[in-house]
C-alpha cells in the first residue's frame, strides 16, 4: 500500500511538471503569436504603401498600353 501512494506520489509530481511546462510553453505561443501578428500588420503596411507608390506608374502603363492598343487596331 506505501508502494501505491509512493507512486501516486511521484506520478503526480511528474503530472505537476508536466502542467508547469505546458503553461510555459503556452506563454511562449502566445508572446510569439503576438509577435507574428505585429509583423504581419508591418508586411501589410508596407505592401500598402509599396502599392499606394506604385498605383500611378502602373495606371500610365495601362494608358499607354491602351493607346497603343487602339493605334494598332
Amino acid at each position: 500500500m506505501i508502494d501505491f501512494f509512493n507512486d501516486m506520489k511521484k506520478l503526480l509530481s511528474e503530472l505537476t511538471e508536466e502542467i508547469d511546462t505546458l503553461k510555459l510553453n503556452v506563454e511562449r505561443v502566445q508572446t510569439e503569436a503576438k509577435k507574428a501578428e505585429r509583423t504581419g500588420q508591418d508586411i501589410q503596411r508596407k505592401v500598402t504603401e509599396f502599392q499606394v507608390a506604385t498605383q500611378p506608374k502602373i495606371d500610365k502603363i495601362n494608358e499607354l498600353v491602351e493607346k497603343i492598343n487602339k493605334k494598332a487596331d
